[in-house]
């Protein structure tokens, strides 16, 4: 009696689904740190934002399709539960990274870092120091910078689409500074300065 007709054919059977949960997990969290630095500054650093945008769309998409084919699958559980890191956490990080950028936690974040360094610049020019012409002031690359021993103001570099933005320091209310634009109350005695 010939039993090889009983035996399932080895060729036509489906090995489970490999997919690599590592990879998309290194790439959604390298996305995320990109969102967070593109949304570290008043008014957004536009380039940067598009592009991990772009890079947010791509990733989404594809995330998706190999999702769908690994659920449509024969050993699609097994699939799932042994790169849990797969499905599981690009969703974790989108939701981490949308709720630090809906409360300004990126921005918050820079400021702080930058706070020493802000708060030194602003000592020396109340002190009479002249601002001179400066590359940096903390973490924020300086585009233009304006103002006298009362306030002063500069524009951080690449921010905004239509307009600049950067940061104020006014010991006595408003900044009085003999340039464009207007002022929204940050923390103390600085503020984030618009120019539309």
């Amino acid at each position: 009696m010939d039993t090889t007709s009983v035996l399932p054919d080895a060729s036509r059977q489906r090995a489970p689904m490999n997919v690599s949960g590592r990879d998309w997990a290194t790439f959604a969290v390298l996305l995320g740190l990109g969102t967070i630095y593109a949304t570290s500054v008043p008014g957004l650093h536009f380039t940067w934002l598009m592009l991990v945008g772009v890079g947010w769309l791509l990733f989404g998409v594809t995330w998706l399709i190999v999702l769908g084919v690994v659920l449509v699958r024969q050993g699609r559980l097994v699939a799932l539960r042994r790169n849990w890191t797969f499905w599981a956490v690009p969703p974790l990080v989108v939701a981490l990274v949308g709720s630090l950028v809906y409360v300004g936690a990126p921005v918050r974040m820079r400021f702080e870092l930058s706070r020493s360094s802000l708060d030194h610049f602003a000592k020396t020019v109340s002190e009479g120091t002249p601002p001179g012409k400066r590359n940096w002031i903390g973490l924020y690359p300086v585009e233009y910078l304006e103002g006298s021993r009362r306030a002063f103001g500069f524009m951080i570099e690449d921010t905004g689409f239509f307009g600049s933005y950067g940061f104020a320091w006014s010991p006595n209310g408003e900044p009085d500074i003999d340039a464009p634009g207007y002022y929204r109350h940050f923390d103390g005695q600085w503020y984030i300065w618009i120019d539309d």
